[in-house]
């Protein structure tokens, strides 16, 4: 009977803060992901699948050793960004915690307004588009009314080009959650 209270009490316990737990998120083992290889080894226990370099590519911050970008390879060989690793924590795309969590690493509660405009637009142009060719792009940084952090991708064509993209705009709000995206 007491081990049957104390059981219930734990998975009530669990039920009242599996709320607060981010999605999204898986943490690798502190160092493991220090080189290619070992970042691909935990890719694989984190999604229980095998993978190679021809599935996979990861490009590495030079401003920050903390940050580990990663692609899949569709059909079609093209790299699209997938996920970032911030330390050993793996943080997906689609989480909400993302952009925040990894903008947090690079220091951006203590940064002011325009070391945050440097913060933002590093994560869209070498995070967000880190696989895209950008000789066409230009990224612009602009701080918003709400202390919020608004970053324009404009794509620049060649005389007698007409484009077909609308400017891509990234709006983080003063937290540095990626509240708004459009065009992406």
């Amino acid at each position: 009977m007491a081990n049957s209270i104390k059981n219930l009490v734990l998975i009530s316990l669990a039920f009242l803060f599996l709320p607060w737990l981010p999605t999204g998120c898986a943490n690798a083992q502190a160092g493991d992901i220090l080189t290619d290889k070992a970042v691909l080894a935990e890719l694989g226990k984190l999604n229980d699948k095998k993978f190679s370099k021809d599935d996979v590519c990861i490009k590495r911050l030079k401003e920050s050793a903390k940050v580990v970008v990663i692609g899949l390879k569709g059909e079609d060989s093209v790299c699209r960004y997938n996920g970032v690793f911030v330390g050993s924590l793996y943080l997906k795309k689609d989480s909400i915690e993302t952009s925040k969590t990894a903008l947090r690493s690079l220091g951006w509660e203590k940064a002011n307004e325009q070391a945050r405009q440097k913060l933002a637009k590093l994560w869209v142009e070498k995070v967000l588009f880190a696989f895209s060719a950008k000789s066409n792009q230009t990224f612009q940084a602009v701080s918003l009314d709400n202390d919020g952090i608004k970053v324009i991708v404009s794509l620049q064509f060649p005389p007698g080009v007409t484009g077909r993209n609308a400017p891509k705009i990234f709006v983080f709000d003063k937290d540095g959650n990626l509240s708004a995206a459009s065009g992406y």
